[in-house]
């Protein structure tokens, strides 16, 4: 829904050459025209009007003097910085636009009629006027020449499969015979074109048998590859489209005159029809643009007057976009037209008059700029004579078709709306004769000639003005140059144009992947060629946050942007409809698709929500499939405060268990619609406490005090939708309904029920009913159920027999709800005990239960035992030892403290019994000996035989043992035994020092080890990496779905090796699992995890090695002390060779960025496939989670300063 606009039209009319112009190329590096004429070759620069080269054609007599001589052909060859001129009587002549010399480095006796280069300049192909083709090289080397008239069909010969001949088909009523000649004005000269890539080229050419023309397809190498069938009335124009699908030639039919498409096989393929009638004009050319997007028809009309017309296809639709008039007189008629080769929309044309004429387009669409509700979000599209004006704020209809169509006297050139606020529907169009017509809504057209404005103040403008903006808001005119500068202009006054220009603002590219864009209210709008659209809030944009927005287009991170939609491939925005959501975007077939853009819709929500328009922003969600969370969410705060507005906006007991139905804990401004990084606004904070029990209560408490029986249904809703639904309170409202009468607006008891019924389980509900103990409203429960009286009937007569308590109790067991029934049954006297012990026993409900009798009651010690044994039995003996104690019973309690190894306890409670001192001494002799030697806990047990046992030796000997010198040291000395330092201690030190000296140097030896592998794996999987992404996709369009498919695969593949083991040790204990995991953190050679078992076994070497910091500090102060420096300074040595080893070791194994965030991802723009691929990848367990780097406990001291 494109139309061309014109940026930009030169003139240059100051030249006045010999003869008449006629034909033309263009110089792309230099930006001049080359003319030729009869006479001579002119280089004209068209921006300047200045004459850059000349050389005469007659002076060498390679053409007569007379003006009788013809081109037939000019090209411009850059690689060899000349020019190549095709004449009439058969010379070729390269013309050297740096020297200024000619050269003829060919001849040709018979004539020449057409010369045409190959689009990469490489061949070039000669018509002569005996019919022959000769193909050269761009040396001018001969290759081959050829007869063009030839009567094989060429080697795409069709393959009769024995359906008939041609020759004996019925070709209407004319006859099979009835062949119609060339036109009569025909010049019956050959036509020449290329294919863009050069592989094929088409001539048209008279049949000398038939009269009429005939197109021929040859290769490359000048082998003829198809003939085209006979077309009736097929004239002389011809080219070749450079995307390379069709030949475009004009056909004259008996009742109208068409341009016909051919294939490179001869047969025609499609049409569309020249809005003249028959015989009003002849074509002279059809001329495609270099991307195949404009055809441009040379026309000449039967009263002499010549035009250019361009033609544009969408949809199969042909519209005719421009018109080029250029009046009778002879003088103004193009004598040659050319597309610009290196930019698509920039047309030449050189007059016969010497007149250079350039013209630059653009696609524009031409939209209606209001911003208000009244405005239509009206598109104009020019086709003709006509304007296809689609209204989208009513409909919208794939083009052709329109909602409406405006039928003008001539052609349309330009269409544009008016820009004034409650008149933005209304248009003028611009005709190829001079008019303006203006439309505007219930009135006939208003037609206005062109006529010449007077200004009433000028400004000097350096350069090519090719678009201007005016803003009615700020009263300031933007001028873009050619040069990309920006000129700004203040209007002060309606008459007066005050200036204000700054220093010329040159904008740099921001980006070069869009494909179109709007700015509609706050918001930019832009589709790229990465098949995304992007919704960008212009006030809080900036040309680096452009920039990096469009450069993140399909990232992984942008699954929540809501700037970001993906869009399907090739799509353009057409408009915006004003105060909607709505997006019209244009696919490259040219169907139409009407998008929300949830940038639009959040922000249009968000303003609703902000002025409180609940009704409005609800009606909206809904339709959209927007989270109704988002209206509390957006601002907690306004809305608790507005509750009551809110329910009487919506005003439905339906929308509003919608709302409530949806609530979730959630806050979806930071989950699923999470605010932009620059926006201002900001979710409010809430209250304190839960989300869904907060809004369920301000709902209900502002139901209950409006209309509590006309909100009876979202009350219940309310109650049953909090966190812990209130099941049993819902129960209780709908049973009081049932003995009241049912007004206007209220439901009865039995409607309650049943909705309740539909919110929840029915088997739930009933046993909720059953919890409230009221049998009314079980019943009422029961009958509403499915279930068979059978079931529920002999439960409830037994249950109504039972004493109240018991009968609780009874309920609350069947339940499940065991603490209820404890405390229910803890209430029916001691003669239930046994079965409240057997309770408690088997729900493990002790806290409870003791909590429920007295601490003197012999119930309190026999729960305190029974506690005790199941603490015991769950390897917690010192706390059922407590328990124990506390209740008397000190001799279990002792046994308790003796198997925990609680020393301290079990001397306290042997001192109360009390225990003789002999007793007493074998059990301190017991406890240190067997349990807390063996607990690595020698200090323990050295007090224990010293203090309780009397037994000095032993408690040194334990001391030296666990390595405790400084103590030990002490004992001897206050027992005067130094005759154990000769004995034990100093040879308990040395074998100390050589142990650690040869655990030190194992660790360091596996720490190297280990190190130096994980280099190596490291950088085998980089390889790995790399190799992957160097491996070929496949080039077609369907490249994006084999590479979504192969990540799904092979995230299948990956996450396959584990699954069913995974699977199969899903049911066994937490102990195997682990073993499980650990099987998979393998530290063999070529294991998928080797690096991560790697990374964990250089964690535990650092964390035992960091740990010796305090033992090697003792060890090294006993050593010292007694003489051994030797040992001790290789000791201390050694040990800090290690610690500066792995401290310069531990950035490069923990590198930085080494721990991913392995979440799925999802979102609003996964695919299937992705979420899919996302899922099946394996995720490491905690096993498998890399290991964090080890801290290093620097600032424990160990060294001593006085070993060198």
């Amino acid at each position: 829904m494109r139309n061309l606009r014109l940026l930009k039209s030169l003139r240059c009319s100051e030249l006045q050459g010999p003869g008449t112009p006629q034909c033309f190329s263009v110089r792309t590096d230099t930006r001049t025209v080359l003319i030729a004429s009869e006479y001579s070759v002119i280089e004209l620069d068209p921006r300047a009007g200045q004459v850059m080269n000349e050389v005469s054609l007659t002076a060498e007599r390679y053409l007569p003097e007379d003006g009788s001589g013809t081109v037939v052909g000019i090209q411009d060859l850059p690689d060899q910085e000349s020019v190549c001129v095709a004449t009439a009587t058969g010379d070729v002549i390269l013309y050297n636009l740096s020297t200024n010399q000619l050269e003829c480095v060919g001849s040709v006796n018979s004539g020449l009629t057409a010369m045409s280069w190959s689009p990469d300049q490489e061949l070039v192909t000669l018509t002569t006027g005996q019919d022959t083709i000769i193909m050269m090289t761009k040396n001018f080397e001969p290759i081959i020449e050829v007869g063009i008239h030839q009567d094989d069909f060429g080697e795409g010969k069709f393959i009769t499969v024995g359906w008939g001949k041609k020759e004996t088909q019925f070709h209407g009523s004319e006859g099979k015979h009835a062949v119609q000649p060339a036109m009569s004005w025909d010049d019956r000269r050959p036509r020449v074109t290329w294919r863009g890539d050069g592989q094929l080229f088409a001539v048209s050419s008279v049949c000398p048998q038939t009269g009429a023309r005939k197109v021929r397809v040859w290769n490359r190498e000048c082998v003829l590859q198809s003939t085209s069938e006979t077309v009736n009335g097929l004239e002389q124009s011809l080219c070749w489209k450079p995307s390379g699908s069709l030949i475009a030639a004009t056909q004259r039919h008996p009742n109208k005159h068409s341009v016909v498409f051919m294939e490179k096989n001869g047969l025609l393929h499609g049409d569309f029809t020249l809005p003249f009638g028959k015989e009003q004009v002849k074509v002279n050319a059809l001329l495609w643009n270099s991307d195949s997007t404009v055809l441009a028809v040379w026309l000449e009309d039967m009263t002499r007057e010549e035009g250019v017309q361009l033609w544009t296809v969408g949809n199969y639709h042909w519209y005719l976009k421009q018109s080029l008039y250029f009046g009778s007189d002879p003088q103004r008629a193009p004598a040659d037209v050319s597309w610009d080769p290196e930019r698509p929309l920039g047309l030449h044309l050189v007059t016969r008059g010497w007149a250079s004429l350039t013209y630059d387009w653009g696609w524009s669409t031409d939209r209606s700029h209001g911003e208000d509700g009244q405005d239509n979000a009206n598109v104009a599209v020019i086709d003709g004579d006509k304007v296809l004006v689609s209204t989208f704020r009513q409909c919208v209809v794939p083009p052709p078709m329109c909602a409406y169509e405006l039928q003008l006297p001539a052609p349309v050139n330009l269409v544009t709306f008016h820009r004034q606020p409650q008149r933005t529907n209304e248009l003028a169009a611009l005709t190829a004769d001079g008019h303006i017509l203006v439309y505007g809504q219930g009135g006939p057209p208003e037609k206005v000639p062109l006529t010449v404005c007077i200004p009433r103040s000028r400004v000097e403008v350096e350069g090519h003005v090719i678009s201007m903006c005016h803003s009615s808001n700020t009263g300031t005119v933007a001028l873009q140059l050619e040069d990309g500068q920006i000129r700004k202009f203040l209007w002060a006054l309606l008459t007066n144009l005050v200036v204000s220009l700054p220093p010329s603002v040159l904008l740099p590219q921001v980006a070069s992947n869009v494909s179109s864009f709007v700015v509609y209210d706050d918001f930019l709008l832009l589709t790229t060629h990465s098949h995304t659209c992007r919704c960008l809030r212009l006030s809080t944009l900036t040309v680096k946050g452009l920039q990096v927005a469009l450069a993140a287009d399909g990232g992984q991170n942008d699954q929540n942007d809501e700037t970001l939609r993906r869009v399907e491939r090739g799509s353009r925005i057409v408009t915006v409809v004003p105060q909607d959501t709505r997006l019209i975007l244009q696919m490259p077939r040219g169907n139409l698709e009407t998008i929300h853009h949830r940038a639009l819709v959040l922000a249009q929500l968000r303003k609703c929500l902000d002025s409180q328009k609940f009704r409005e922003a609800f009606e909206c969600m809904r339709k959209l499939r927007i989270n109704l969370n988002l209206i509390y969410d957006h601002n907690p705060k306004v809305f608790l405060e507005s509750v009551e507005t809110f329910l009487r906006q919506l005003d439905s007991i339906n929308h509003i268990n919608l709302f409530l139905t949806e609530l979730k804990e959630e806050d979806t401004t930071t989950t699923m619609y999470p605010y932009p990084s620059n926006a201002t606004g900001q979710s409010a904070p809430g209250a304190c406490g839960k989300k869904v029990d907060i809004v369920c209560d301000a709902l209900r408490c502002t139901m209950e005090s409006m209309d509590q029986h006309k909100y009876c249904l979202s009350i219940l809703t309310s109650h049953v939708k909090k966190t812990v639904p209130e099941l049993e309170v819902a129960l209780q409202k709908v049973h009081e309904l049932r003995g009241k009468t049912v007004t206007t607006n209220a439901v009865s008891a039995e409607e309650a029920l049943k909705y309740l019924l539909f919110l929840v389980n029915v088997n739930e509900l009933y046993e909720h009913s059953l919890g409230t103990y009221d049998f009314d409203l079980v019943l009422m429960v029961a009958e509403k159920s499915q279930k068979d009286p059978k079931e529920y009937l002999p439960f409830l007569n037994m249950l109504k027999t039972l004493e109240p308590n018991y009968q609780r109790y009874t309920i609350d067991k069947h339940l499940k709800r065991y603490r209820k029934a404890l405390h229910h049954l803890s209430k029916c006297g001691e003669e239930h005990f046994t079965e409240a012990l057997n309770l408690v026993k088997d729900q493990r409900l002790y806290s409870e239960a003791l909590g429920l009798y007295p601490t003197d009651s012999p119930q309190y010690k026999a729960l305190s035992c029974a506690y005790a044994e199941y603490l015991v039995e769950q390897q917690q003996a010192e706390q059922a030892g407590l328990l124990l104690w506390r209740c008397g019973e000190a001799v279990r309690a002792l046994q308790a403290f003796v198997g925990s190894a609680s020393w301290r306890n079990a001397l306290c409670v042997a001192e109360q019994i009390p225990l003789p001192p002999d007793q007493l001494a074998l059990l301190a002799r017991d406890l240190a000996g067997t349990k807390l030697i063996e607990l690595r806990r020698y200090t323990e047990a050295a007090i224990l035989l010293e203090q309780y046992a009397k037994d000095c030796e032993e408690a040194i000997s334990a001391l030296i043992t666990g390595a405790v010198w400084e103590e030990a040291l002490r004992l001897v000395y206050l027992y005067n035994r130094q005759d154990i330092i000769e004995t034990n201690l100093k040879p308990a030190l040395l074998e100390a020092c050589s142990s650690q000296t040869s655990y030190l140097e194992a660790q360091r030896a596996m720490f190297i080890r280990h190190k130096t592998r994980l280099a190596m794996v490291r950088e085998l999987k980089e390889k790995a990496r790399l190799e992957l992404l160097d491996e070929d996709v496949p080039d077609c369009p369907e490249a994006e779905l084999y590479s979504e498919a192969s990540s799904v695969m092979s995230g299948s593949r990956a996450g396959s090796k584990y699954s069913h083991s995974n699977s199969r040790i899903s049911s066994r204990s937490s102990k195997n699992r682990r073993k499980a995991e650990r099987k998979k953190l393998s530290l063999k050679e070529g294991t998928p995890l080797e690096d991560m078992a790697l990374l964990h076994a250089l964690a535990e070497i650092i964390h035992s090695v960091d740990k010796m910091r305090e033992e090697v500090h003792s060890l090294l102060k006993g050593l010292m002390l007694f003489q051994f420096d030797g040992q001790a300074g290789r000791l201390q040595q050694a040990y800090g060779e290690a610690l500066q080893m792995i401290e310069v070791a531990l950035p490069e194994v923990w590198q930085e960025g080494l721990q991913q965030s392995q979440a799925p991802i999802t979102g609003p723009n996964s695919t299937a496939n992705s979420i899919m691929a996302s899922f099946q990848q394996p995720r490491p367990s905690s096993t498998q989670e890399t290991p964090p780097p080890p801290k290093m406990r620097n600032g424990v001291k160990w060294k001593l300063s006085i070993l060198k």
